[in-house]
């Protein structure tokens, strides 16, 4: 029986990884006031697409090519669940450490933290789920270098 690879008990770090870089951009973007800007919400949504992608390519390096495409597609889901599960945990723990504060009423409002819940459920679950499907499907499909076809190899 063969042995597993030890570089592949690294691939859910691909997961805690995009989640840190998502919670680090979350608590610059908050402290610099720009949480509420449109084009933020696209950083993240990069970071997660590239982030699968990256995990996906580096599940069939350590697979040497030889896995299937839908396992490297179930790669890149499990990796965006991982991600989009702890990073969602952590906008809620943010959302009542310091988005509820009242000393903040005399600035100018913030409908990202007055409206949290649909945002939480469309930027957060939403759209990191979708992103990362996107990717693992997209990845599964491009970075499988060593696909081959049920129909013979006419001229």
């Amino acid at each position: 029986m063969e042995k597993p690879s030890q570089s592949g008990k690294f691939l859910p770090m691909y997961g805690y990884g995009l989640a840190l870089i998502s919670i680090v951009f979350t608590i610059i973007f908050y402290v610099t006031k720009q949480y509420g800007n449109l084009w933020m919400g696209y950083v993240g949504n990069i970071i997660m697409f590239i982030g699968v992608l990256g995990s996906i390519i580096h599940y069939n390096k350590v697979r040497h090519d030889k896995g299937s495409a839908m396992s490297a597609f179930a790669m890149g889901w499990r990796t965006t669940l991982l991600a989009t599960i702890i990073y969602a945990v952590f906008m809620i723990i943010f959302h009542f450490v310091a988005g509820g504060n009242p000393s903040h009423s005399l600035q100018e409002q913030d409908t990202v933290k007055d409206n949290f819940w649909i945002y939480f459920l469309g930027n957060i679950i939403f759209v990191n789920l979708f992103v990362g499907v996107v990717a693992a499907l997209l990845g599964a499909m491009v970075f499988k270098s060593n696909q081959k076809t049920t129909l013979p190899n006419e001229p």
